[in-house]
């Protein structure tokens, strides 16, 4: 346990030093910010007339600020593993004990850490400090999901984040292809509003299956539309299928990230 204590505090070295990093951990307070504060004065903002796009504009906000945490830890840690192939540190890593598998088992696993926590604070945060900014047919939308359900939420949405992070670090040779990539990543942030329109409802919906934060988003979804859709799936079983749909994914961006480091 000793050697996990001191590579710890090697990582916690790597992210401090680095501002990019450390802004991205950051991100899930100033998310947090936004959504408590800024994206109700948005909401609020709009014409009485406009009851429906209120509506529409709070369920979408819900989706965006829950699809976030995961895709920003992936990009933390993409980053972090780019500045050891810029560095040349991933060799010396291989020929340790804990060798580059091990290296890699225990930096994903704060990864996912960081990610579940920083989805559950922003959604839980929410929930707490501005659910009446978010509603409706005269309902707060974050009262239909409860806590137990945010939780199971952000351990399925989660997983995206170390996905992301051997995915992008493996194809990535430098920080600027790295951070090429992560912009592109960022079009997945989209995938959950998606399910709001005509065009991805009853089973046209799994068209967009194909893509990991897709399943997770859909569960938390039905929840808050209460939808009784015949093609729909249960909440949990959306949030298995995602789980298990990133846990294959996440293994092969691991293969993939190994076998890149071999040339």
């Amino acid at each position: 346990m000793n050697k996990y204590g001191k590579l710890l505090r090697y990582e916690l070295k790597g992210i401090l030093r680095d501002p990019m990093t450390l802004m991205m951990l950051a991100f899930p307070v100033l998310l947090l910010a936004l959504s408590c504060f800024v994206f109700p004065r948005v909401i609020q903002g709009l014409p009485p007339m406009e009851a429906f796009a209120a509506r529409t504009v709070s369920l979408l906000m819900v989706l965006f600020i829950s699809a976030f945490g995961g895709i920003m830890a992936g990009s933390m840690a993409t980053f972090q593993l780019l500045d050891h192939k810029d560095e040349h540190t991933l060799h010396t890593i291989a020929a340790t004990p804990l060798g580059l598998s091990g290296y890699l088992l225990f930096k994903m696993s704060y990864v996912l850490l960081l990610s579940v926590l920083s989805v559950f604070l922003v959604l839980q945060g929410t929930k707490w400090l501005a659910a009446d900014a978010y509603t409706m047919m005269g309902e707060r939308l974050l009262d239909r999901v409860s806590t137990p359900q945010i939780l199971f939420y952000s351990l399925s949405s989660g997983l995206l984040a170390p996905v992301l992070a051997l995915l992008m670090g493996g194809i990535a040779r430098n920080k600027v292809e790295g951070f090429a990539w992560i912009k592109g990543s960022g079009l997945l942030i989209f995938i959950p509003l998606l399910l709001v329109l005509p065009a991805f409802q009853g089973a046209r919906q799994y068209i967009l299956g194909v893509f990991p934060n897709f399943w997770a988003a859909k569960g938390l979804a039905m929840v808050l539309l209460k939808e009784s859709d015949p093609s729909n799936l249960g909440f949990g079983l959306y949030l298995l299928i995602g789980a298990v749909y990133s846990l294959l994914l996440y293994t092969a961006a691991f293969r993939l990230f190994l076998k890149k480091q071999q040339y």
